[in-house]
């Protein structure tokens, strides 16, 4: 090693060692918190009809021509655990699994049983440094975030300097049957990534990242993205992302936003955003082969807290649509839009609400008017009630096939110490069905171990 990059290494050596004994005394004490564990399970049954596309030789109706009615009677279960500070402060363990099987079913055929874990982690921190293994989802990367499994290391280089890297497999569940995605492993076989971020409560915070997934040793997406959130004034908020495709050199997704209070009532919010569906799909899925839109929308939004309880507003936004390698003439119409007012109410404590949505949304070539109301009380004591209506119209009209609607009523009280049970009755009417009826009922329990009962 020649003495250049020999004195490079020793200046790079003392420089992390400067920072990691300033990052242990930063987090000096840490390692004394006291050890919480947070459980909930949940049992759900549902009796909902399900509708798949059949082709039969002789259909009695043009309704049998194309779909064909299913009815389940699902019965599902799911396990949430958090645990935090364990073993001397220095591990977190995080699980989250479900199954389902019908009870309409004789076995476990066509997809009638099904169960998965969808995150299964645990994480080794110690001073500036943490390392995990196991299923989770990364949130940062790309649009939507990243379910994977693999590994993954944190490193805490200062107070506000963070650096993340992680390596692993993809999760991309395959959906053969009604109940639900069985573990599978299709489509993309391997993904990487770093993260740098800078984080300064009440100023700045920011990051950059990149990640690359890959089939078969084929790139099949590398990304570049950035995110912010800064608060220059007392009175402004500033946030965006932006993801930026590195293969196909091209803008996939932005999302830019100011929020603005004018005086103590009044808030004013506006914003852009940038999608291209194409940059998203995968190139080695089939999907990439279609023709997708790019959508460009500035919006705007203003609300008005009237008294401590009622709040009231309305947005605005204009969409611009455009076909990349399509003629104006033929990519359909370039603008569309969308309007919507509304209005919450809600009780000091929280207890009672009341929100109101009206929506008109326009893309050129069909309008939509989408109208709802949801409320919930209390009841008896602890004993909750809610109802819930919306409606689609479809060109305004009642009658267009595509005019949905639905309604809920549904309750939810304790029965136990931690144990509380609900349910709700919809009426649905869709495209596919005229009127349907739709029942559930869960059973949820939670635990908190810090505090010793369960909530």
């Amino acid at each position: 090693m020649n003495p250049r990059a020999r004195r490079f290494a020793r200046s790079l050596a003392l420089s992390l060692g400067l920072a990691t004994t300033l990052a242990q005394a930063q987090t000096a004490g840490q390692e004394d918190a006291p050890a919480t564990m947070r459980v909930r399970f949940d049992v759900i049954f549902r009796g909902v009809p399900r509708y798949v596309l059949t082709a039969q030789a002789n259909p009695v109706s043009a309704d049998d021509r194309y779909w064909r009615t299913i009815a389940l009677a699902p019965l599902q279960e799911r396990v949430n655990l958090d645990a935090s500070n364990l073993l001397r402060g220095r591990v977190d363990v995080h699980l989250s699994a479900w199954n389902a099987i019908d009870l309409t079913a004789p076995g476990a055929v066509d997809g009638r049983v099904v169960g998965d874990i969808a995150v299964g982690w645990a994480r080794y921190h110690r001073g500036p440094w943490s390392v995990w293994a196991g299923r989770r989802f990364v949130a940062w990367g790309a649009p939507g975030g990243l379910h994977v499994d693999g590994v993954g290391a944190e490193v805490r280089l200062a107070e506000a300097l963070r650096v993340e890297a992680i390596a692993g497999r993809p999760v991309t569940p395959v959906y053969g049957g009604l109940l639900g995605g069985r573990p599978g492993f299709d489509g993309a076989t391997g993904a990487g990534g770093l993260r740098i971020g800078w984080s300064h409560p009440g100023a700045l915070s920011a990051s950059v990242s990149y990640l690359e997934q890959w089939a078969a040793g084929i790139p099949a997406r590398r990304v570049a993205e950035a995110s912010f959130v800064a608060n220059p004034l007392r009175w402004l908020d500033l946030r965006g992302t932006v993801s930026w495709d590195l293969l196909g050199l091209g803008l996939m997704q932005a999302d830019l936003d100011a929020s603005a209070w004018l005086g103590r009532t009044v808030e004013l919010d506006v914003g852009y955003g940038h999608l291209d569906p194409a940059l998203l799909i995968p190139r080695w899925s089939i999907l990439s082969v279609f023709v997708t839109r790019t959508f460009d929308e500035a919006r705007a939004r203003l609300s008005w807290r009237i008294v401590p309880a009622l709040q009231v507003g309305a947005e605005g936004a204009a969409i611009h649509y455009d076909v990349a390698g399509v003629e104006a003439s033929k990519a359909g119409p370039a603008w569309g839009g969308r309007a919507e007012v509304f209005a919450r109410l809600s009780s000091r404590d929280r207890r009672e609400s009341l929100v109101a949505i009206a929506s008109r949304r326009d893309d050129g070539v069909q309008r939509m008017t989408l109208m709802r109301l949801a409320g919930s009380f209390p009841l008896v004591r602890e004993v909750f009630g809610a109802i819930e209506g919306a409606v689609a119209l479809d060109n305004d009209d009642f009658s267009a096939p595509r005019t949905s609607w639905y309604g809920r009523v549904s309750m939810e009280g304790p029965i136990a110490v931690g144990w509380r049970l609900g349910g709700s009755v919809d009426a649905v009417r869709s495209p596919i069905a005229t009127s349907e009826l739709r029942g559930m009922l869960h059973l949820t329990a939670r635990y908190d171990r810090q505090t010793g009962a369960s909530r």
